[in-house]
């Protein structure tokens, strides 16, 4: 199984090993690793991915 580490070398990591922030590949922005889906290199919040694209597309339906 791959992990996050594995996909993803930019991972910020504590003292004790565990994961702090990942850097997301496409916006470049640094987020908790609850932001990520388990196996992706882009955040869930990001404005360039599918969710950010579906955002901007309902508040544009919206106004």
């Amino acid at each position: 199984m791959t992990t996050v580490t594995a996909l993803i070398p930019r991972v910020r990591r504590d003292h004790h090993g565990r994961a702090q922030a990942i850097r997301c590949t496409t916006c470049g922005t640094w987020r908790k690793p609850y932001r990520f889906s388990r196996n992706s290199v882009t955040c869930r919040r990001c404005p360039y991915g599918a969710v950010g694209r579906h955002t901007a597309t309902y508040a544009a339906r919206r106004r």
